[in-house]
């Protein structure tokens, strides 16, 4: 299997459509957001694997590496 095949396939997170999750920022500090989706354009660009995520408190959505987010309990 080639490299560009392996980046092109899926991470299996868990994270579903809505739920609640916690984005770690640079510093290591945590803010609530709610996963919206993988970003499906993060392999065509030679990036890890990303989703989309928004953050309701601050009305902002971003980005962020599928790596930075942890499931949070409500």
């Amino acid at each position: 299997m080639s490299d560009k095949a392996e980046q092109s396939e899926p991470i299996e997170h868990g994270f579903r459509e809505g739920d609640p999750v916690w984005v770690e920022d640079g510093n290591g500090r945590r803010h609530p957001g709610t996963y919206v989706g993988d970003n499906e354009a993060s392999g065509w660009f030679g990036g890890g694997p990303s989703a989309y995520v928004v953050h309701p408190e601050a009305h902002q959505a971003e980005v962020v590496s599928v790596f930075r987010i942890t499931p949070r309990e409500e």
